[in-house]
């Protein structure tokens, strides 16, 4: 049995909204801060999940704005 390797597809979601993958050579802070000059809340924002579903790898910006503790 072989093995075929397989293309990661990663995507960003902040908002309700999908960001496509800027390039997939940069670390998801290094995605997080070229989409905050786009979108200024991102700055304070946190990077969640690196969770796999198949062939497509999902993290998800969450604003620390307006959250207590």
């Amino acid at each position: 049995m072989s093995l075929t390797p397989v293309a990661v597809r990663r995507i960003f979601i902040y908002n309700g909204r999908t960001l496509p993958d800027p390039d997939p050579q940069m670390a998801p802070e290094a995605v997080k801060q070229f989409y905050s000059a786009i979108h200024a809340d991102l700055t304070n924002a946190a990077v969640e999940g690196g969770n796999f579903e198949g062939d497509t790898q999902t993290y998800e910006f969450r604003r620390g704005v307006g959250t207590k503790g």
